[in-house]
C-alpha cells in the first residue's frame, strides 16, 4: 500500500525522524510520499532527494560532535543593531545566523538538485513574512487540492525549501527568493499532514516530536526564540485538525532544548524505538 510520512519541526529533536525512516527502512516499508515542516522539513528534503536513512545517521552523529561549520553568526549585523536601536534607525540584521553555510551544505547534499527532480512526492512549507501564507513547496503542482492561505509553489531547488523552513525567526535570517521573505513553516503548520493530504496522499503516518519541553536551565536568547515559538506551535497544533491515519510520538527528553546538537542521537534513538515498538501496527495499516 502507497502511504506518506508527515514530520514535524522541532529542532534538534527533529533527529529522531531519522529514527524513524531507519526503522521504516529496516522493514521494507518506504514512504512514497512525504512532508515536512523546519527540521522535518530537512529530514524530508534529503529523503525525497535520495538520501538513505542510514546516510541521514551519518549527518546526525557528525552534527552531534558540534556542527560549529554550518553555522555563520551576522557578526557585522548584530554590531549594528543595537546603535541603530539607540538613534530609533532600522537596521538590516534579521537574524542571528546568516543560513548560508547551511543552505550551501544542503545543497551540496542534494547536488543541486530542483524540487522537480523528486523520486517521491514531496511537500516542505515555510512562511511568507509580506502575505501571512503558507508557502507549501513541492515537486509538482499536479493534482494539488487548494487550501485557505496555502500557495503551492514547484520551482524551488531543495536547498533552498529547506533552508526556508528552517529559518527561525530571530536565529536565522529569512530566506529570500522571488519577492518573498520565508521563515520557519511551523508558524502556521507545525506538522503538515494537511499538506500532504492536499497533495493527493490518502494514507499518512505522522510522526511528532514538537511536545513541550521545559526551558534549559543557561536560558540564551535563541531558546528563548525557540521556547516562544514552540508553544505556539503546540496550541495551534491542539486546535487543528489533521486526518493521518496513526500518529507517532516518540518520548524524547524534556530538557534538551531546541538546539542542543549533542543531544540529536538520543532523540534519534527515540525515534527509532518508537517505530520499532508501534510496527506492527505500522504494518498492519501502511504495509
Amino acid at each position: 500500500m502507497s502511504f506518506g510520512i508527515a514530520l514535524a519541526g522541532g529542532g534538534i529533536r527533529g533527529a529522531a525522524h531519522v529514527g524513524v525512516l531507519l526503522a521504516l527502512e529496516e522493514n521494507g516499508l518506504c514512504p512514497g510520499s512525504v512532508a515536512g515542516t523546519s527540521a522535518g522539513g530537512i529530514v524530508a528534503g534529503l529523503y525525497a532527494a535520495g538520501l538513505s536513512a542510514a546516510r541521514m545517521k551519518e549527518m546526525v552523529l557528525k552534527f552531534s560532535g558540534g556542527g560549529a561549520e554550518f553555522f555563520d553568526p551576522d557578526l557585522s549585523g548584530l554590531a549594528t543593531m543595537i546603535p541603530s536601536l539607540l538613534v530609533r534607525r532600522t537596521s538590516g540584521f534579521s537574524g542571528l545566523l546568516k543560513g548560508n553555510r547551511l543552505e550551501n551544505y544542503l545543497y551540496r547534499l542534494t547536488e543541486g538538485k530542483f524540487l522537480s527532480e523528486s523520486r517521491v512526492r514531496v511537500v516542505i512549507p515555510s512562511v511568507d513574512l509580506c502575505s501571512g501564507d503558507t508557502v507549501a513547496c513541492t515537486n509538482t503542482l499536479k493534482g494539488i487540492r487548494p487550501l485557505r492561505r496555502v500557495r503551492w509553489t514547484d520551482r524551488m531547488r531543495f536547498s533552498e525549501a529547506m533552508r526556508a523552513t528552517a529559518s527561525l525567526p530571530a536565529v536565522f535570517r529569512p530566506k529570500i527568493i522571488d519577492h518573498m521573505c520565508l521563515v520557519d513553516g511551523g508558524v502556521t503548520d507545525v506538522l503538515p499532514v494537511d499538506l500532504l493530504i492536499a497533495a493527493g496522499e490518502r494514507n499518512v503516518l505522522a510522526v511528532d516530536v514538537s511536545e513541550d519541553y521545559k526551558m534549559p536551565e543557561n536560558i540564551s536568547l535563541i531558546e528563548v526564540a525557540s521556547h516562544s515559538l514552540a508553544i505556539m506551535e503546540t496550541r495551534l497544533r491542539e486546535c487543528v485538525t489533521r486526518g493521518e491515519k496513526m500518529l507517532l510520538d516518540p518520548d524524547l527528553p524534556e530538557t534538551d532544548g531546541v538546539l542542543n546538537l549533542r543531544q540529536m542521537p538520543m532523540c534519534m534513538e527515540a525515534g527509532y524505538r518508537a517505530a520499532k515498538r508501534a510496527m506492527p501496527r505500522i504494518r498492519s495499516l501502511f504495509a
